[in-house]
């Protein structure tokens, strides 16, 4: 077949495919076919089938596909002026340079299925419709490039400190709020490096990170995602916000990404795994004693982390009106307060998940600093 003949039978449908890969941009995507087609014009090879000949089109323009997508994610080159303020994001952080590195190691079908989920946001089901297979194939084929991007990440940073992301829901309006310098000190102390997210973090985000911390709020969760009305409810409280925060969790018990949730995080854990709160432990029944007033005792169980790192009892820091009522799947209380109260839960079909309603950050004696280490180590193992 001549080139003027594929040309005038593949323009429509190649357009349609960069258009799809493009998020819509249909003016792009034309510009595209016509760099494609021109590429084709210069090195296609004489003599090739039909069948080899719109192969090479699909990888010539699948290739300026990620071209394109890796131009639109750049950031805009900063002013001069801002450069050392860059210079200190990027000596904290660490990683970027080292993702660039470890996407480059990658063979271009890899770049571009990471590139198509974890950037352009696309699903598997569309993933495979641009790839002309099926949705389990596109989806196996996600989970291997992303498998081969980590180990080579890994590899690029086997000799600095495990990546700990730090979540944080803040409310603007309440008369306490929690600091994140006081988590970022207990991590740092740990040997972790930290990250701060401001958002709500990326799949892309997630993959990198080595450990993650989802930390305490005074703003409560919204009790329609355990399936209650809301009673006694605090804090600016949004739904949309807890179920993206709940999707965070999901997606750290998928790909078994070690986790401390501190607080609101340990009651997240608890709902991830499928169980409930109570909405006030004193009008709920559950206790006469506020659990708002600071240090109290807890009694840890024989088996699990809390006894191994806590021993029989310590005591600890507390600042809350809710907490865990049904148990999710998967958890087990592995230390309770002396009123019944559910202190720490731990997942048994994970590496390590921890959740706390006690705050190890600002427990000055040494059991907060071992549930630091203990996580840093859980991540450095990941990261290894």
């Amino acid at each position: 077949m001549t080139l003027e003949t594929l040309i005038a039978t593949e323009e429509t449908a190649l357009v349609s495919r960069l258009a799809f890969a493009l998020g819509g941009d249909r003016h792009a995507a034309e510009d595209l076919a016509q760099e494609t087609f021109v590429r084709a014009w210069q090195s296609m090879p004489d003599g090739l089938s039909r069948e080899r000949q719109l192969a090479w089109l699909r990888t010539a323009s699948r290739n300026l596909a990620i071209d394109e997508l890796r131009r639109r994610s750049r950031k805009p080159v900063a002013a001069m002026e801002n450069a050392d303020a860059i210079e200190a994001t990027a000596t904290v952080a660490g990683e970027p340079d080292a993702a660039r590195e470890a996407l480059a190691r990658l063979n271009s079908h890899e770049r571009f299925v990471l590139l198509m989920h974890f950037d352009a946001g696309f699903t598997h089901a569309e993933i495979a419709h641009l790839l002309l297979t099926s949705e389990e194939a596109a989806r196996k084929r996600v989970t291997r490039a992303r498998a081969a991007f980590l180990r080579a990440y890994r590899a690029i940073r086997q000799h600095q400190a495990p990546l700990v992301l730090l979540l944080m829901r803040e409310d603007a309006n309440s008369p306490i709020r929690e600091s994140p310098e006081a988590y970022i000190a207990w991590l740092q102390a740990a040997g972790a490096s930290v990250r701060r997210v401001e958002r709500h973090p990326s799949e892309r985000e997630l993959a990198l990170a080595d450990g993650l911390v989802f930390t305490g709020s005074f703003i409560d969760i919204h009790s329609e995602l355990y399936g209650e009305a809301p009673r006694t409810l605090h804090g600016n409280v949004d739904i949309d916000e807890d179920r993206r925060d709940l999707r965070v969790v999901t997606t750290a018990l998928a790909h078994d990404i070690p986790l401390v949730g501190i607080c609101r995080g340990h009651q997240l854990l608890n709902i991830a795994s499928g169980g409930t709160l109570y909405q006030d432990v004193v009008e709920d029944g559950l206790t006469r004693f506020e659990h708002s007033d600071g240090p109290h005792v807890v009694h840890t169980n024989p088996s699990g982390t809390a006894r191994r790192l806590l021993g029989r009892s310590a005591v600890v820091q507390s600042v809350h009106h809710q907490a865990v009522r049904k148990l999710g799947r998967h958890l087990r209380v592995t230390a309770a307060s002396p009123d019944g109260v559910v202190e720490t839960i731990e997942r048994e079909d994970r590496s390590f998940m921890v959740g706390m309603q006690w705050h190890p950050e600002a427990t000055a004696s040494r059991p907060g600093s071992l549930i630091a280490e203990a996580l840093v180590e859980a991540a450095g193992r990941r990261a290894a």
